[in-house]
């Protein structure tokens, strides 16, 4: 086994992402974006790639979950609403600008994970929560494009000196 420098600059960097968790940011959103870099092959293209797709995952995840709520909380009206909002991820993938599951798909389950778990800031709950829904979007989005971005640094500088990038 060889160690890299890829692999010092990935440890070293995930141990300061951690610093994020005073703002109150969720290190497992930061850590799922980082995924999606380097599952997307580890280059610049990925932002471009999972963006638009994770904005619409939590879009439409977000759709769900005020549905969820306006109904009391009645499960037909959460099967109903994922039904139809996964069935509009999926014709989604058919188009170039939204192709990324991994990205849809995981921006969707991270809105349910981070809303329902409470990571994110939240303000006085008002009649259907919508501020709320919406403060946790953009904190999951900014956690979710840090983590690209974290991706980015970690294999930019771990690649520092090579002569083959």
């Amino acid at each position: 086994m060889k160690l890299t420098k890829l692999d010092f600059s990935v440890a070293i960097l995930a141990g300061l992402t951690c610093l994020t968790m005073y703002f109150d940011l969720p290190v497992w959103a930061l850590f799922i974006g980082w995924a999606w870099y380097f599952a997307l092959g580890a280059k610049p293209g990925a932002f471009k790639e999972a963006i638009p797709a994770m904005l619409l995952g939590y879009i439409l995840a977000a759709v769900a979950v005020v549905v969820y709520a306006a109904s009391g909380h009645q499960m037909i009206a959460l099967v109903l609403v994922v039904a139809v909002t996964v069935f509009l991820i999926m014709l989604s993938l058919k188009t170039s600008v939204f192709s990324c599951s991994l990205a849809s798909f995981n921006a969707y389950s991270c809105m349910f994970a981070g809303y329902y778990a409470g990571n994110f800031p939240k303000v006085e709950s008002i009649s259907l929560d919508l501020n709320n829904v919406l403060i946790c979007v953009l904190w999951l989005v900014l956690a979710n494009v840090i983590g690209l971005l974290c991706g980015y640094i970690s294999v930019t500088v771990g690649n520092l000196g090579n002569k083959n990038k």
